[in-house]
């Protein structure tokens, strides 16, 4: 878990340190089924086999470790994939393991730094959240209380009420929010729920192969929840607002929403911007960005590859605008294209802002 108090401090970029003589040799065909790239840098843990025998968790699949390398277990290694054209491939540790123990700041470091620079979107989330893909891990490890959990999360595309998004978004903002804030943890927290989880999962006696890929994946999207709550924090040093979130549904595909406003330059402040991404059997892929002038005025723009969609959506824009009057938003302009959204530069790149971090102490 990142620690609110961690995160404030550790928001600058890392500077990786990379090591000789320390590349860990990884066999084709297993950074194949690890669905590893080049360059890539992956998060594995040292865990004990018993006695003074260690291993490597990377995605789900344990991995010796040299005995050259002086590890203990619980340690977190930041390792960068180095690919091969013949022969095995490497993984390149990039700070020294000794610097990696439990609460040490380098390591804390590299791991903010690394889910700093991550790419945004929350793509491994997004497969998780799909219909019966988190329930067939849940029913692998049955337990009552993850399977009230995971319902409770799942909204109603059909039901969807202000009520319900609310409560979405107030649990998807992370249990260290409310723990700093000095409130009670919303029962509904997706990390929460995904490292039980992957518990439950590293518990089990399962050697099933499904349940090894589900792990990985599960650990791939506690990665894309944790970046998305360093960017946060950091762009909330530069003055900016930035909050991703994916909501999960029991009769539809996942949908992603981006909260973002910018920093406020001169004496008007800039409009709240709230990007919707979703997929949806009868609607196709659609984008919707909703921008919100001051506390009323309102301009929307959606993408929609389905031609039927988008003029469905311009011949009922009035309908919307009367929607929005009855509450107490007035509809400025309402953009529809047939076709996917454009490729655009990023929303958000961190600035540098709180780049200088003081680890001695």
């Amino acid at each position: 878990m990142i620690g609110v108090a961690d995160v404030g401090q550790l928001a600058g970029r890392a500077n990786p340190i990379y090591l000789e003589g320390k590349l860990l040799p990884l066999a084709a065909s297993t950074a194949r089924d690890l669905g590893l790239k080049d360059g890539e840098v992956v998060q594995a843990t040292v865990q004990s086999r018993g006695g003074d025998d260690l291993s490597l968790l990377l995605r789900g699949k344990l991995m010796d470790v040299p005995s050259a390398l002086a590890l203990v277990p619980g340690q977190t290694l930041a390792l960068k994939v180095q690919a091969s054209p013949v022969g095995a491939w490497g993984l390149q540790p990039l700070l020294e393991p000794a610097a990696l123990a439990p609460g040490a700041a380098p390591a804390l470091f590299s791991r903010i730094g690394n889910l700093l620079f991550r790419p945004p979107g929350l793509q491994e989330l997004t497969q998780m959240f799909k219909p019966g893909v988190m329930q067939a891990l849940l029913d692998i490890v049955p337990q009552p209380d993850l399977q009230a959990q995971w319902r409770g999360m799942q909204l109603s595309m059909a039901q969807l009420t202000p009520q319900a998004l609310s409560q979405a978004v107030a649990s998807a903002m992370g249990s260290e929010v409310w723990l700093a804030r000095g409130l009670p943890v919303p029962a509904d927290d997706p990390k929460q729920l995904i490292r039980r989880l992957i518990a439950a999962l590293g518990r089990s006696d399962s050697d099933d192969d499904s349940a090894l890929e589900g792990l990985s994946q599960l650990q791939r999207s506690v990665d894309d929840l944790e970046s998305s709550q360093v960017q946060a924090v950091q762009a909330q040093a530069q003055r900016e607002l930035l909050f991703s979130m994916m909501l999960p549904f029991a009769d539809a595909d996942p949908v992603e929403l981006v909260f973002r406003r910018a920093p406020r330059q001169g004496g008007e402040a800039p409009p709240l911007t709230v990007n919707v991404h979703s997929r949806s059997q009868s609607l196709g892929e659609l984008w919707l960005r909703t921008q919100l002038h001051g506390q009323d005025r309102v301009d929307l723009t959606m993408w929609a590859l389905q031609g039927d969609v988008a003029e469905q959506a311009r011949r009922r824009s009035s309908e919307l605008a009367s929607q929005l009057v009855e509450a107490g938003l007035a509809m400025q302009s309402f953009l529809v294209v047939h076709g996917p959204r454009p490729a655009q530069p990023a929303d958000w790149v961190p600035s540098g802002r709180g780049m200088v971090v003081d680890i001695s102490a």
